[in-house]
């Protein structure tokens, strides 16, 4: 044997190596594939083109169909349900013309029981034979899909409530392009929300309200939180302005910048008139829309600050309607309500438009008067609404005429304090009342005094029965034709100890405001009573001694009880007596003041009425209530004119036509007297024949005159 029999050829040993080489470098990659293959945890499955499984690795082999043994040689078919077998072949036939497919998901039953999501990545294997094999990477996704589900439920939920919330709601992004809307949003627009979506608001509303709104959704994204507004819009479902309040939050991306804006709108439409309906009530008058008390105030508080920053006059002006009360009894409480609402129009019309009338209640106004240059030009306005009075009012189809009485008080000249302004102002107004009314004053420090004077007259006269400081005094009442006094009026008078005799005009209106005129009347009408029953004890003829009552008497309960027992007290008889009214208590025209006028009349006492002609003189209640006696104001006796006169004669002629007796008040001249008897009044009183004396006086002129004359040479007092 050679040498080169022994031993192989150079090249063949190199081949070999290269060989042995190859296999190792295989090896070595595929067992680097077979550790990739056991470090992810999803599942590789080799397959041909018929979806046949030609090789499975996994280390996880809980998460195959079948046992791995089993797939071999099996079809995609017979391992899976037909519709999830569809989905995968798809995946395969995708793969084998493209190269790939990804993102198919099928639902694969285990053999546990348990039912699992898989995400296919399919990719055609590179080979070098003909056959096409595939490469199928099974991914579990089952808890992503259980993710997923989750949030679309929650999606579908929150898409579900959007859509049944009266609220309107939508998204844009931050070019403004609508994403989604709810149904309340597509009654709003009229579109639906298909048509919503992809469109911006120049899509859907007229420019200068879409214009708006983008400028509205930049100030969202630019305040980076909630923003709220209130638009009117027209809806298109019914073409009406709906007042939407919205609400607009910036949405944010995941990473933190922001990717659109929500926006929640509601209609609050009947919320606004609601409230709009609720600071009505609160800050103006129901009846005549003007601005109420609290209102007022808070305006007037205002006016101040605002003349104090700019070193301005302001003006307060409080008005009150006269004898208000009067065309409320008497034409009722609809036609005074028309009232207060024509003097409110008049009111508005005399005044600048910045300045502010308010109805303070009842018959009570007020009138803020800002930048005032001087007190003339709160007077010229003042007068203006004077004026504006004058002019007739038409109230249930009658021609009537009203008056009112204004008080004005200026800042600073009377006052800086909110508070003292409307007291000053009020405290005018009554002087302008008691002024002849139909007339302005201003506040002055003596109204003030007066109304010290006033509280100190209430405090005073609540003790002055107790005291002893009241007294009768008697003026008395004679026949013209013989100068017979056949009786006296009983007059009220006040001596103070200190302030010494208080007349009645002063301390009356003081009783009649704070209701002691109820107990003051007891008190007169008892003494009275006792003063008639001694003048007629001894006397053939009799002697009949008049009393006021007042209306508030008359509305106090028990009067007509109270007096009978007043008779059993003083054992006065009912005929000497006679119940002096004003007319304003007929005015009521009430069942009532009838039924107690005829009580009285059929005790047997007489009624007057006194100061004749001075009020709401009304013909009808002469002959409807049971009136004796008609007593003549001496405002027509005193005034010697030609229309007095005939007044007179007008009155005596009518009290003959119904039968009643007349007395002339207020006679201080025989002239007077003579036309009086001549014109066929009855009897007078006055300081022709005396003025009112004590009680012991009007005794001493009765001894004095036996036969009763009270000749007017035997007067006392010139």
């Amino acid at each position: 044997m050679t040498l080169s029999q022994s031993f192989p050829e150079p090249a063949v040993i190199v081949d070999i190596a290269e060989h042995k080489q190859t296999e190792r470098e295989l090896k070595k990659a595929l067992e680097f594939a077979e550790g990739i293959i056991t470090a992810i945890p999803d599942v590789l499955f080799e397959v041909d083109e018929d979806g046949r499984y030609l090789q499975v690795w996994t280390r996880n082999p809980e998460l195959l169909a079948h046992q791995k043994e089993m797939l071999l040689g099996r079809t995609v078919n017979d391992v899976l349900a037909p519709d999830q077998a569809a989905i995968a072949m798809e995946a395969l036939r995708a793969a084998g013309k493209e190269g790939v497919a990804y993102g198919r998901c099928i639902c694969v039953s285990l053999p546990n029981g348990e039912t699992r999501w898989f995400e296919l990545s399919v990719a055609k294997r590179p080979s070098a034979d003909s056959a096409t094999t595939l490469l199928a990477l099974s991914r579990d996704i089952t808890e992503r899909k259980q993710a997923e589900e989750a949030i679309n439920s929650v999606r579908i939920q929150l898409l579900s409530v959007l859509q049944t919330m009266p609220d309107m709601v939508w998204v844009k992004d931050t070019d403004g392009v609508y994403l989604l809307c709810n149904h309340a949003y597509e009654r709003l627009t009229g579109k639906t929300e298909a048509d919503v979506v992809g469109k911006t608001d120049f899509d859907l509303f007229e420019t200068e309200r879409a214009r708006t709104f983008r400028e509205s959704d930049k100030a969202a994204i630019e305040a980076g939180g909630i923003l709220v507004s209130e638009e009117w819009v027209v809806s298109r479902e019914n073409g009406q302005s709906v007042l939407l309040e919205t609400r607009k939050v910036p949405v944010l991306a995941p990473g933190g910048e922001v990717a659109g804006v929500l926006g929640v709108s509601r209609d609050v439409t009947e919320l606004n008139a609601s409230r709009q309906k609720i600071h009505q009530m609160a800050f103006y008058d129901p009846l005549t829309s003007l601005p109420n008390r609290s209102l007022f105030n808070d305006r007037l508080r205002q006016m101040i600050t605002s003349a104090v920053s700019r070193g301005q006059r302001a003006g307060v002006m409080l008005i009150d309607i006269d004898h208000f009360k009067v065309v409320n009894d008497t034409m009722g409480h609809p036609v005074g309500d028309e009232l207060l609402c024509q003097a409110a129009a008049r009111l508005n019309a005399s005044v600048r438009d910045y300045d502010t009338v308010a109805r303070l209640g009842g018959d009570e106004f007020a009138i803020l008067l800002p930048d005032i240059s001087q007190g003339d030009g709160l007077g010229r306005i003042a007068n203006n609404i004077l004026e504006k009075f004058r002019e007739r009012f038409l109230l249930d189809g009658q021609e009537v005429f009203i008056s009112c009485s204004v008080g004005i008080a200026l800042y600073p000249d009377d006052s800086a304090d909110a508070n003292d302004l409307v007291k000053y102002a009020d405290s005018a107004m009554y002087l302008a009342k008691r002024s002849g009314r139909s007339n302005f004053r201003f506040y002055s420090k003596d109204l003030t005094a007066s109304a010290e004077e006033r509280m100190r007259l209430e405090s005073e006269l609540r003790r002055a029965i107790e005291r002893g400081e009241l007294e009768l005094h008697y003026q008395p009442k004679v026949l013209l034709t013989s100068g017979a006094m056949i009786g006296c009026e009983a007059l009220l008078r006040w001596r103070h100890p200190e302030m010494g005799m208080i007349p009645p005009a002063r301390f009356i209106p003081v009783a009649e405001d704070t209701g002691l005129i109820v107990e003051l009347g007891q008190w007169v009408l008892r003494e009275a009573c006792q003063t008639a029953a001694e003048f007629n004890a001894d006397s053939d003829s009799p002697h009949k001694v008049a009393v006021n009552l007042s209306v508030k008497q008359f509305q106090s309960p028990g009067l007509v009880r109270s007096i009978a027992e007043i008779l059993d007290e003083t054992g006065c008889r009912s005929e000497w007596v006679e119940i002096e009214i004003t007319e304003s208590l007929l005015l009521d025209q009430k069942d009532e003041t009838l039924e107690m006028l005829s009580e009285l009349r059929s005790m047997g006492f007489s009624i007057a009425i006194d100061d004749f002609g001075t009020g709401y003189s009304a013909l009808n209640y002469l002959a409807r209530f049971p009136i004796d006696t008609l007593k003549i104001d001496r405002s027509f006796i005193n005034s010697v004119d030609r229309r007095n006169e005939e007044l007179v004669k007008a009155i005596l002629s009518i009290a003959r036509c119904l039968g009643q007796n007349v007395v002339a008040e207020g006679v201080e001249t025989a002239e007077q007297a003579a036309f009086l008897a001549a014109n066929g009044c009855g009897s007078a009183q006055g300081f022709l024949y005396s003025k009112a004396v004590p009680k012991a006086e009007i005794i001493a002129i009765r001894l004095r005159s036996p036969a009763g004359d009270l000749n007017p040479r035997e007067r006392l007092c010139g």
